[in-house]
């Protein structure tokens, strides 16, 4: 499971790492910290406009093991704010949840994340997970629970130790991901040769990283 939760912090950098926006006139103090291990942090403190937590939530498909991660930071795009999603596997369950605040220090408690809903909601989608390559083949699927409400195939590169690397994923995943990919990819990175495509089983729209 260490290996697991390493390779989906990888899929969440590529995701999640955008470039920091500040909004002029309207100052607060932020914590800005990272763990890759543990659901809090802490560590800096920063002027932002506001202040943002993600967390991670990582569940073995067998229930057997959690790993959490979390980033504090400025407000990194406020299109992303107060939502939450998850993407699912055959290997695992991650469960992402992003808060925002305006207020001084607001980020500095750990962050409470809704339950994962893991009761079955009828949909199914091939699924595979991969690091090190640009697709990976599904010979299997997994049905999907709670918002998952799409089939989630991604491939593209990810920023891991300074280097990029190819990840290729299909599974389910929350309609939240789909709708605000174009905005959640890195502006300030040089992996950025990445796709998405959500299906609902019928139609496929294709979300290109800019």
């Amino acid at each position: 499971m260490q290996h697991l939760g390493v390779t989906m912090r990888t899929f969440l950098a590529i995701i999640f790492i955008v470039s920091t926006t500040i909004k002029a006139g309207n100052c607060v103090v932020c914590i800005e910290c990272n763990n890759g291990t543990s659901p809090d942090c802490a560590s800096n403190l920063v002027t932002c406009g506001s202040c943002m937590t993600i967390m991670t939530e990582i569940n073995s498909s067998d229930g057997n093991s959690t790993s959490y991660s979390v980033l504090k930071t400025c407000n990194l795009n406020p299109t992303i704010c107060n939502i939450t999603y998850s993407v699912r596997s055959d290997q695992f369950q991650a469960r992402y949840t992003v808060n925002c605040c305006e207020a001084d220090f607001c980020n500095e408690k750990a962050l409470e994340v809704t339950p994962q809903n893991n009761t079955e909601n009828g949909l199914k989608c091939p699924t595979c997970y991969t690091a090190n390559v640009d697709n990976c083949v599904a010979n299997t699927t997994v049905q999907c629970a709670g918002d998952e409400n799409k089939c989630l195939v991604f491939s593209g590169e990810a920023p891991r130790e300074g280097i990029c690397k190819n990840i290729a994923f299909q599974g389910c995943v929350t309609e939240l991901l789909c709708d605000h990919f174009g905005h959640l990819n890195p502006d300030n990175q040089q992996c950025q040769n990445s796709s998405i495509n959500c299906s609902n089983g019928l139609n496929t729209t294709s979300i290109p990283s800019p």
